[in-house]
């Protein structure tokens, strides 16, 4: 789910931000925010004004 700032998979709280892998991810980068999760590994997205300060996830 991209309104909580955990990982949907595992609900940890330990990810961080990466790049755009697709032209589809590009083109909805005005909304959504790429991250992957450091502990399953797996990649979701937040919801640009719900997604954390640079540095604090």
């Amino acid at each position: 789910m991209a309104f909580a700032k955990q990982c949907p998979h595992c609900k940890s709280v330990d990810f961080r931000g990466v790049g755009m892998r697709n032209a589809m991810e590009r083109a909805l980068r005005w909304l959504l925010s790429p991250y992957r999760c450091s502990l399953c590994g797996r990649h979701f997205f937040l919801f640009r004004w719900r997604a954390p300060l640079e540095g604090t996830a």
